[in-house]
């Protein structure tokens, strides 16, 4: 701020009315420039001392005391505008990461779940239980309830270990075929 743009600033300041994009300037100049101040403090004896004996009140023993009293507040309004604008931009950052963060999350969920639903489409029929027929898979036996009824009725005899293995057996030599006519297919793309 020029020595001008200052002392017109003067009137204003003591009216309380100086623009609040140039108080800070205002001030930092008043506190800078001895002749700027020196004026400012004049006019302000003059004027507020005027305006006391108008009002009838008590004439103030200390201007010099009320005029950096006055500056003083004036700062301190300013950093408090300066402060609550950089508290405001800060919280509406944070308020914007979290959002942005709440969003990619499930943006990153719906994407994994899109993969997991597009994977299994692909894989075709092969590695799933229900599309294969339970010949197949277990020669229609549920193998986990009969090993508990076994258990429950605790009846396992040899001929029953004999049993389970010719089935085992059997089962086995009909997993591996079914992998080598899998083997065998050439694969087509549709």
């Amino acid at each position: 701020m020029t020595h001008l743009e200052a002392q017109s600033y003067i009137m204003p300041f003591i009216e309380q009315k100086v623009p609040k994009d140039k108080q800070e300037d205002f001030v930092l100049h008043m506190r800078t420039c001895e002749k700027c101040h020196e004026e400012l403090e004049i006019y302000y004896t003059l004027l507020v001392g005027m305006r006391q004996l108008d009002n009838n009140e008590v004439l103030s023993t200390d201007f010099g005391k009320d005029l950096d009293s006055d500056l003083k507040s004036l700062r301190s309004g300013v950093r408090h505008r300066k402060g609550f604008k950089i508290s405001a931009f800060s919280a509406f950052v944070m308020l914007f990461v979290i959002v942005y963060v709440f969003f990619y999350a499930g943006f990153l969920a719906r994407v994994y779940d899109y993969e997991q639903s597009t994977k299994a489409s692909e894989q075709g029929q092969y590695y799933f239980y229900d599309s294969l027929s339970e010949r197949t898979v277990s020669d229609g036996v549920d193998r986990i309830a009969q090993s508990d009824q076994i258990i429950k009725d605790n009846t396992f005899t040899t001929y029953d270990r004999i049993d389970g293995y010719n089935k085992m057996e059997s089962d086995y030599d009909k997993t591996i075929s079914i992998g080598e006519e899998l083997a065998n297919v050439e694969t087509t793309s549709d």
